[in-house]
């Protein structure tokens, strides 16, 4: 399952990138804009893998306009049995993260802290466009498309951690240096760190999708 929010700028910065990177390699349920709301997030949440991308505090994680989608101890645990979840979102590696995996899941991915990267507004159309954006945000599909290929939570998360600092090193801006290096740090794994789900093909598409023209907030 893909659950993207996209109703404000950070939100549409980053699912930009999953839409345009990761969207082409998973099946449905994809919870994009409008759907990504609890009815459907609770009704469809089925197969190995969630990834979400929302606004998130140490014991939530959100989906379209803020709607609750998971609160550690205030949903139903089959919602994360048996699944790796990885969540781009702040602070969700706090209290959720743990809950998630005490619940069930094989696996977590996400952010102690809040997850920083700089973005381009003139790119808000065509996030995945953005060349501020992409520093941070490039080594997060990097790692989800290793989730994707088989690979296990170990891996895909040394490949995240790796991709941060080699582009903390290449970086002359120093306030995009900064983000990067803080999401580097604030990022964890949690779970058993061998588990890993059933290979998806290797899918992408050479033209970009259409520009993202759904209402935003600002």
């Amino acid at each position: 399952m893909l659950a993207l929010a996209d109703f404000d700028a950070p939100t549409r910065s980053a699912s930009g990138f999953l839409i345009r990177h990761i969207l082409p390699r998973t099946g449905p349920p994809q919870l994009i804009g409008l759907l990504d709301r609890k009815t459907t997030f609770t009704m469809l949440t089925f197969g190995d893998l969630i990834i979400g991308m929302g606004h998130g505090s140490p014991d939530t994680f959100t989906g379209q306009n803020e709607v609750v989608l998971l609160e550690a101890g205030k949903y139903d645990p089959r919602l994360v049995e048996g699944k790796f979840v990885k969540l781009l979102s702040c602070e969700c590696g706090q209290v959720l993260g743990q809950d998630i995996v005490d619940n069930g899941a094989t696996a977590f991915q996400g952010y102690t802290e809040d997850f920083l990267w700089v973005m381009d507004y003139d790119y808000i159309l065509t996030p995945w466009d953005d060349p501020m954006a992409k520093k941070a945000l490039l080594p997060v599909v990097c790692s989800m498309h290793l989730i994707l290929d088989g690979k296990t939570n170990r891996e895909a998360f040394n490949a995240e951690i790796e991709g941060f600092a080699l582009n903390a090193e290449e970086e002359e801006d120093e306030l995009i240096k900064s983000c990067i290096e803080f999401n580097r740090a604030n990022a964890v794994l949690l779970g058993d760190e061998s588990a890993k789900i059933r290979a998806r093909p290797k899918i992408s598409f050479p033209i970009p999708p259409p520009p993202l023209i759904s209402p935003l907030r600002i």
